[in-house]
């Protein structure tokens, strides 16, 4: 597992971090409705910290030159993964990481960009975005996240030969919505069952207008999903409601929502109470 203590010298990168504080521990999403015919939930970019094209930044007297675009991009070599360690922690492009997404870390593509890694032994692939920087081993071409380690059956080795392909964003959000979205939202569930006795819900909508998230919810009722209900909450963009389904009981019948809620290109938010 790649130490993530190797950080980019504050230096020749300088790094603002804005936090945005609340007194929930949940910040809603504002999601819009797509149809089937546009692009399904186009992966959600949370990244707060923007660099030029090209840059150049150093880590150990060593400098890396970012590309100017992750198109085309291919190449093989040794990926190894990080995870409880760094868990809620910024990443380079300030989103937070977490080891249960499909994430990963490289030297020199830009951030974000989606990556589809093969694990060159077993044949087992995933998609991930890049979001985060390292790792600062040469004989190492990128860093996975604990859920995409997993995904290709590396944990208990700890690294693995890989081949990465860069993909479009496009095409990384078709794959991950269904490939992945499921299996990452499982894996949370499971998480949390074992460690509390939190509810699980899920979020389908916020809506800055009444009436959308009334559509919304009546929609998702007439589907016979009961437990479905709206609130109204202050947030820092003004009052939002909400339209959540839960507590939900059980594997079986999380699966079951889940699979409706993808069929109507919903974008679907996991929270605990």
């Amino acid at each position: 597992m790649n130490s993530r203590s190797e950080k980019i010298s504050k230096y020749t990168l300088p790094i603002i971090f804005i936090v945005l504080t609340s007194n929930c521990s949940y910040v809603p999403n504002v999601v819009k409705q797509q149809t089937k015919s546009s692009q399904i939930s186009v992966l959600q970019n949370d990244c707060t910290i923007e660099r030029e094209k090209g840059y150049v930044y150093k880590v150990r007297g060593k400098k890396y030159k970012v590309l100017r675009s992750a198109r085309g991009y291919k190449k093989r070599g040794v990926a190894s993964w990080y995870g409880p360690n760094f868990d809620g922690k910024s990443t380079a492009c300030g989103e937070t990481y977490d080891m249960l997404e499909y994430t990963a870390a490289h030297k020199t593509l830009p951030l974000p960009s989606y990556l589809r890694v093969r694990n060159l032994k077993n044949g087992a692939s995933v998609i991930v975005k890049v979001n985060d920087r390292g790792p600062f081993k040469d004989n190492r071409i990128i860093d996975l996240s604990y859920a995409a380690a997993k995904g290709i059956g590396m944990i208990d080795d700890g690294t693995a030969f890989v081949e990465l392909r860069s993909i479009t964003r496009q095409e990384a959000a078709r794959s991950m919505y269904y490939e992945n979205k499921s299996s990452i939202a499982k894996e949370k569930i499971a998480a949390i069952t074992q460690l509390s006795n939190s509810n699980i819900y899920l979020q389908i909508g916020a809506f800055k207008t009444k009436s959308n998230a009334r559509k919304l919810k009546k929609q998702i009722e007439e589907k016979d999903i009961d437990s479905v209900y709206m609130e109204r909450v202050w947030t820092k963009i003004g009052i939002l409601y909400r339209v959540r389904i839960g507590p939900i009981k059980g594997m079986n019948r999380y699966d079951e929502i889940v699979k409706l809620l993808i069929s109507l290109s919903l974008d679907i938010t996991l929270v605990t109470n």
